[in-house]
């Protein structure tokens, strides 16, 4: 059984948050719900844990419904536990103190407990220090642990690595990856990171003003993407407005082909790779910048209806102000209605 929200609105006064979400997370699962800041992915999260009352919906785990419209299981009563972006470790309290904290039963038991979280989270030799003498990663790693040490059935994760240093995160987000497999439960992990989200996720569900609008495996959207949202996810891709007309989207860098797509407001979504460019004294665009990006050089180009710039990966250097013809991977680039 699984993880599964069901219809979910919500609504702060006059604003729509959250709009009609359903999603499903098996066991061992791990969803990465992306998108950007304000989007709704926190409240969704919260409405999950019980942390904000459902207005519309429905929350289910292993088949039994935690929230309703007029139902509503305590937070502390729903078998899911919740990492908050800031960890909101105890400072006075140490490691194993925060981790066992709420631990009900026997200390005999939570003490055994205790003493496989710490293991299994590599803090073993860290048991006794207190929330300030540890690094990012560490504090992450005990957060975790005390949420997984009540064996929660489902686990939600707000911005986990937003307090760790960037040069840090890659080995982290490895570690916690492994971790989360080794728990096999479901995980629902909010991130606003596209390389996160596709790193850490077996399915990325992608979500813009308050609604689900595609969700899938990242190997699929790599392949057929659905929605410019799961075209873009990917770091280094580029989009060019146009309009189609006849099955033709034209923009200032070319026409693309638009086949079955209604005429109108249209976007070309652009891989990283998908753009050659060539030296050409006449026509072309022009090069209004560049610079060095170990061991391609990447230029900038313009042209007065375009902006901004495209990008264009370049074997050798060319100089500013010089004119480049452009050719297109078609397998790397992708047509949608501007909706």
């Amino acid at each position: 059984m699984s993880l599964r929200l069901s219809n979910i609105s919500h609504r702060f006064g006059r604003v729509a948050v959250v709009q009609d979400a359903t999603l499903e997370v098996a066991p061992g699962e791990i969803l990465s719900l992306f998108g950007p800041s304000g989007c709704g992915k926190t409240t969704l999260l919260r409405l999950t844990a019980g942390l904000e009352k459902l207005q519309k919906g429905a929350v289910e785990l292993e088949g039994k419904t935690l929230a309703a419209p007029g139902q509503e299981i305590p937070p502390e009563k729903r078998e899911i536990g919740f990492v908050f972006q800031d960890f909101v470790l105890f400072p006075h309290l140490s490691v194993k103190q925060n981790i066992a904290f709420g631990c009900d039963g026997p200390a005999k038991k939570v003490k055994t407990r205790v003493a496989a979280q710490l293991e299994a989270m590599d803090l073993g030799g860290l048991a006794e220090r207190y929330p300030f003498e540890l690094s990012g990663g560490q504090q992450q790693r005990t957060a975790l642990a005390r949420a997984l040490i009540r064996e929660p059935k489902a686990l939600l994760l707000d911005e986990p690595f937003a307090s760790i240093d960037t040069a840090l995160r890659r080995r982290v987000r490895e570690d916690l990856r492994r971790i989360l497999k080794e728990q096999n439960v479901s995980v629902v992990m909010v991130t606003h990171d596209p390389e996160e989200a596709l790193v850490l996720g077996d399915r990325v569900a992608l979500m813009k003003e308050g609604r689900i609008v595609e969700a899938a495996a990242p190997e699929i959207l790599f392949r057929s993407p659905q929605t410019p949202e799961g075209a873009t996810i990917f770091p280094g891709s580029q989009v060019v407005a146009g309009a189609i007309e006849n099955g033709i989207l034209k923009t200032a860098i070319g026409d693309f082909p638009a086949e079955g797509l209604a005429s109108g407001s249209g976007l070309a979504v652009i891989r990283e790779g998908a753009i050659a460019g060539e030296i050409t004294k006449t026509g072309g665009l022009e090069v209004v910048d560049l610079r060095f990006s170990g061991p391609d050089w990447v230029a900038y180009l313009a042209t007065p209806s375009l902006s901004p710039p495209i990008r264009v990966r370049l074997s050798e250097k060319v100089k500013i102000g010089q004119r480049l013809s452009l050719s297109f991977d078609p397998c790397n680039i992708f047509i949608f209605l501007n909706q």
